[in-house]
């Protein structure tokens, strides 16, 4: 605390100091312009523009040495929490939702924002070293911590000042609400339910899909058991019924493939089991020549 309040009242003295040196300093251009500018005999427009042009341009230089310098040293300012919250779930304590209520509840009460070098857990976490972050309300250029700040897991409050905003809410407006570290606890739960919903809902999109993988493929497991019964059956029928030298072209294969597949279900003939059944058959029952001329002796059909 010590330390901190040294830091503080640095930080006040060099931003002071750079704005005096800054202003005395613009002070004594002014007057150099404005003598300048009459010694060279120009009109009073033309010296009174220089002279408000000068004064924006320098007090716009002087205004931004001195947040540079204020941030130079918040930046540096190391900070001990007894009990830190992340600023989703603070806020989510000071009833700010939209993203508007919760920076216009950061500048009403003042809130010290910080940033961890590691990942906060949900609730209460005690001890945390971190830093401040100073250019969090800081308008303009400076706002990049306002852009991942909010539901990430690196910045967090002070949990003793939320809470006290909330006892003060509560005596000043009679509201009755929960206790700060019941308040915490409660939201801890609600984010440890979120994301075991989204896990749920991981999980139950990884089941569909794998019980949509594993219905297709006993699908067609079905479907080659059904071609696999309807080759042993053809094979059997064409044995006994096709003997040298007579032979079987392939359209009266797929013709008895049909005739036998009809108690299965089967309504077409895959090219790949005629040729598995072609291939595997006795060369010589099998008419490899192609389509039969009309009225061989040799075709079976």
């Amino acid at each position: 605390m010590a330390l901190d309040k040294i830091m503080s009242s640095c930080r006040t003295a060099a931003v002071t100091i750079i704005a005096v040196v800054g202003i005395v300093a613009l002070s004594f251009l002014c007057v150099l312009l404005i003598r300048l500018q009459t010694s060279r005999g120009e009109p009073v427009v033309s010296t009174a523009a220089t002279l408000i042009g000068c004064l924006i341009f320098g007090g716009l230089l002087i205004y931004l040495c001195c947040m540079l310098t204020h941030h130079a040293f918040s930046y540096w300012r190391k900070a001990h929490l007894q009990k830190a919250i992340r600023l989703s779930e603070a806020m989510q304590m000071i009833q700010a939702h939209m993203h508007h209520e919760k920076m216009d509840d950061i500048k009403r009460y003042s809130i010290q924002i910080f940033k961890t070098k590691n990942e906060l857990q949900h609730g209460i976490t005690e001890n945390v070293d971190c830093n401040e972050v100073s250019t969090f309300l800081s308008p303009m250029f400076f706002n990049i911590d306002r852009l991942s700040a909010f539901g990430s897991p690196y910045y967090c409050c002070d949990f003793d000042q939320i809470q006290s905003i909330i006892e003060s809410n509560k005596a000043k407006w009679g509201i009755e609400e929960q206790s700060g570290d019941v308040a915490a606890k409660a939201i801890a739960q609600e984010q440890i339910i979120a994301e075991l919903h989204k896990k749920y809902k991981e999980r139950t999109e990884d089941y569909t899909a794998a019980s949509g993988r594993e219905g297709r493929l006993k699908k067609q497991m079905e479907e080659v058991e059904s071609h696999m019964a309807v080759l042993v059956e053809l094979a059997n029928k064409v044995t006994n019924e096709v003997k040298p030298p007579r032979n079987i072209t392939e359209d009266g294969i797929k013709t008895k493939y049909l005739a036998i597949g009809k108690i299965y279900g089967i309504s077409k003939v895959p090219g790949a089991y005629v040729d598995i059944f072609r291939n595997n058959m006795p060369k010589e029952i099998i008419n490899w020549g192609g389509a039969p001329k009309q009225g061989s002796v040799n075709e079976e059909t």
